[in-house]
């Protein structure tokens, strides 16, 4: 299936056409199934079923050789794969993006934040770089076609990658991340994170990365986009692993009033954000680790 790319310039998420069943595989995560490497990042494949055709996406890298690793293992076929989106510009979901372009042996759009390339810095405790371990001019040599963007990007038929994110809800900010601008270390508000939202015959499923943006934005942005009232699925990280115990239980409430009705939550969204998440979602909260897989058609 050739690559559509188009910037999205409507309200609502663009029409799901024949998409008719979405699988999501994941590759990294922190935690692992018995026989996978478990490694801190987060990639996932997401297959996408047409009446006709199907579409592979990789969403994010992991932070190293653990997406090839874990690829092979799982007898995954990353050769097959249509288009790669990052979330965001830190390691751990960038780190396996060259061994990912030269696996699958081919010139292949990369959808990306032009900000995902900038210089970003967390006390370890010293300085640390935590950004994107590759220029672009390597990811385009190793066979890469960048295709920046900051709006709201058709990846396939139902498949839309979100533009910047509307902060539009008061979220807890992200803690110790740093930028360089003009020359002068600045905090990082992650500007560059995005998401995946899929429209399955008018079921939503996100997709997240890391969800810098407050996961409460994130749905927000979701609902707006597509029209829709409801989230069929959350998937990925949710980043609740530093929010204080109250807040993350607010945020899973709210979570559940924005009519989410599932959550699978993974990476970075901690121990704390998972007991809240179980306590408001119970049998609905699916903790997802590197092996998982979830399917999301018309029907289920």
């Amino acid at each position: 299936m050739k690559f559509h790319h188009r910037l999205f310039r409507r309200r609502g998420l663009t029409e799901n056409g024949d998409l008719v069943k979405v699988e999501v595989v994941v590759l990294v995560d922190d935690n692992a199934q018995s026989g996978l490497h478990a490694a801190h990042g987060f990639a996932a494949l997401i297959n996408c079923f047409y009446k006709k055709e199907e579409v592979k996406i990789l969403f994010d890298t992991g932070p190293d050789t653990t997406l090839l690793n874990n690829a092979l293992a799982m007898k995954t076929e990353l050769g097959k794969v249509d288009v790669i989106a990052l979330s965001h510009g830190h390691y751990d979901h960038t780190g396996g993006l060259l061994d990912a372009i030269k696996t699958i042996g081919r010139r292949i759009p990369i959808v990306v934040d032009p900000e995902a390339f900038s210089t970003k810095l967390a006390y370890k405790p010293a300085l640390t770089y935590i950004g994107t371990p590759f220029q672009p001019w390597q990811i385009e040599a190793a066979g890469g076609t960048l295709v920046l963007t900051v709006k709201p990007t058709l990846l396939a038929r139902g498949v839309t990658l979100t533009g910047r994110i509307e902060r539009r809800i008061d979220e807890p900010s992200v803690k110790g991340l740093y930028v360089v601008k003009d020359g002068v270390i600045v905090k990082d508000e992650v500007p560059d994170d995005r998401a995946l939202i899929l429209n399955v015959n008018g079921r939503i499923m996100i997709v997240t990365g890391c969800a810098h943006a407050g996961v409460l934005n994130l749905v927000d942005e979701a609902l707006r986009l597509t029209g829709a009232n409801s989230i069929a699925i959350l998937i990925g990280g949710l980043h609740l692993f530093n929010v204080p115990r109250r807040k993350a239980e607010d945020i899973a409430r709210e979570l559940k009033r924005m009519n989410v009705s599932k959550v699978a939550p993974c990476h970075c969204t901690g121990e704390r954000g998972l007991e809240e998440l179980r306590k408001v979602f119970g049998d609905s909260c699916i903790p997802l680790k590197a092996g998982s897989t979830y399917w999301l058609s018309f029907f289920a």
